[in-house]
């Protein structure tokens, strides 16, 4: 195991290196260097006698008596795993995410005859009163979807090829089994958030239509009516529904976003100059309009970083806090664990962190306490921001849940002619989204990580679900107050979820780091 390490640590740190430097640049040169660093990668963990080896030890798992080396052995096998199969279809792969990526980061929508960033297309939505314009920032903000679409099919087609070869299904039953998730368990948890959340989405939508009615002076919501091209998020929509409302991006106006984020993690204890130092956080050409955190390698120090297009507003504050969530925990994960296990837990216990920080940037008691908001300009707001902050996780629930049943679909038969009404179906019935009349575009191609991060996005909604309990755990029992005035609930996170790193499972993590097994019964009761 450790020999596999040293062979695994540079080509893992170069093919992290390549990912950040296409993102950042978007050029043909670091596309290349991608799939070099990439088919390096699967150089190491498609090796059919290394598998062979740790598939054996992995079957006699349960006679290892220590724990340490026994879950290094499920790690290791769960990343060989995933790297298995014949070369030609390993490379194609690399090739077309590689070619993916380039084309996310470098797409840039036209309105008008004119290129237009993603930062533009958002603030077009969130403000715009002008109804030819606004349907066609939205038609624009799913233009990608048309080169991608092929891009999407032909990698699911072959991730599904690789996948039977070992004896699935499909590529998305591989995935959920590498991510130490049951299909059927998560079936039940999304079932559940389905019908817990229908009848309260129904009349928030409802509240919703009606203010949008009012606001547009229409008959009829259609997507472009939402202030979020998916209709993944309803901050701005909810204001429309109301009287008076605070100018919510107005408390951030003139502020250092950056210094913002530094005093939340410091009042934790937990230090990100270092990352902020090592960051990119200013919107350019070529660059990646999204964001996200990586860790370069797993050496120690870590050499963790957070790509972001930053302008000055709540939407970027809470990107902010949301990616150095994800920081905090590479960064401060014990560098003594064996190489392996230097990672989190899993995907949905980083996302949990990431989503209960970022809820923050719009915490009527952060916003005075953090982002120095006068009482005053709170006053009579404190009730509509938790308002805001609820009816946003509801609509994140249904949207979300339009991926994950997409997503199974999509694998299922990437062939079928009829995804594009597939989607709007889901939209439909999930989001109460009308389609717009005769419109059939891939507009499901148009999110990146249908294409680059295929089979994740229920892993936010679990970390909606650990965000919960953590949260509550820790104000209940480690703070008595908020959690993030506290270097108390920092040590906590150190100690009980950071620095253990993926030592244990993630559901022994869980239920270690918040006092009890996941469930769904806090974050729906923080619905109400």
């Amino acid at each position: 195991m450790a020999r596999y390490g040293e062979r695994a640590a540079p080509a893992e740190r170069a093919v992290s290196e390549a990912w950040w430097n296409l993102a950042t640049t978007g050029s043909e040169e670091a596309r290349r260097e991608l799939v070099r660093a990439g088919m390096a990668y699967n150089e190491v963990f498609s090796d059919p006698e290394a598998f062979r080896k740790v598939r054996g030890w992995y079957a006699e798992r349960s006679r290892i008596p220590d724990a340490l080396l026994r879950r290094q052995v499920e790690v290791l096998h769960g990343a060989l795993a995933a790297c298995q199969g014949d070369r030609k279809t390993i490379s194609r792969i690399e090739e077309l995410e590689a070619e993916a990526n380039a084309l996310y980061g470098n797409h840039r929508a036209e309105i008008g005859g004119r290129e237009v960033g993603e930062n533009e297309l958002r603030e077009i939505l969130r403000t715009s009163r002008d109804e030819e314009l606004r349907r066609e920032a939205w038609e624009a903000s799913k233009s990608v979807g048309r080169e991608a679409a092929p891009l999407v099919r032909e990698l699911a087609r072959l991730r599904n090829r690789l996948a039977r070869k070992q004896g699935y299904e499909n590529h998305y039953l591989r995935s959920l089994e590498l991510q130490e998730i049951d299909p059927g368990e998560l079936e039940g948890i999304m079932s559940r958030l389905e019908a817990a959340t229908e009848a309260p989405f129904r009349e928030l939508k409802r509240r919703l239509d009606e203010g949008l009615k009012g606001r547009f002076g229409v008959e009829r919501v259609m997507p472009w009516h939402h202030a979020d091209p998916f209709f993944q998020s309803c901050r701005e929509d909810l204001a429309a529904t109301a009287g008076e409302v605070p100018d919510v991006d107005g408390f951030f106006r003139g502020k250092d976003l950056e210094e913002l984020t530094r005093r939340t993690y410091d009042a934790l204890g937990l230090e990100v100059r270092d990352v902020l130092a090592r960051s990119d956080l200013a919107e350019r050409p070529g660059k990646l309009q999204h964001a996200f955190c990586t860790r370069i390698g797993r050496e120690y120090p870590y050499d963790v970083r957070v790509l972001a297009n930053v302008r000055p507003g709540a939407y970027w504050m809470e990107t902010l806090l949301h990616e150095f969530g994800h920081a905090v925990y590479d960064k401060h994960i014990n560098p003594g664990l064996p190489y392996f296990l230097r990672s989190y837990a899993h995907l949905a216990t980083t996302e949990a962190v990431a989503l209960m920080m970022g809820s923050l940037a719009e915490d009527p008691a952060w916003l005075s306490s953090v982002a120095g908001v006068p009482e005053a300009e709170l006053d009579g707001f404190r009730e509509y921001l938790r308002e805001r902050e609820r009816a946003d996780r509801l609509v994140f629930v249904r949207w979300a849940l339009v991926m994950y049943r997409f997503e199974r679909a999509l694998y299922a038969d990437p062939d079928r002619e009829d995804l594009n009404d597939l989607w709007w179906e889901l939209a439909g019935r999930l989001q109460l989204l009308e389609r717009p009349p005769g419109r059939d575009e891939p507009d499901w191609a148009a999110k990146i990580h249908i294409a680059v991060s295929p089979v994740y996005y229920h892993n936010y909604v679990l970390g909606h679900l650990i965000a919960a309990q953590l949260r509550d755990h820790l104000e209940r029992y480690v703070t008595r107050g908020p959690f993030y005035e506290s270097r108390s609930a920092g040590l906590y996170l150190l100690e009980s979820l950071f620095g253990p790193g993926a030592r244990e499972g993630w559901r022994e993590t869980v239920e270690r780091a918040t006092g009890s097994p996941l469930d769904t019964g806090r974050f729906v009761g923080s619905l109400r």
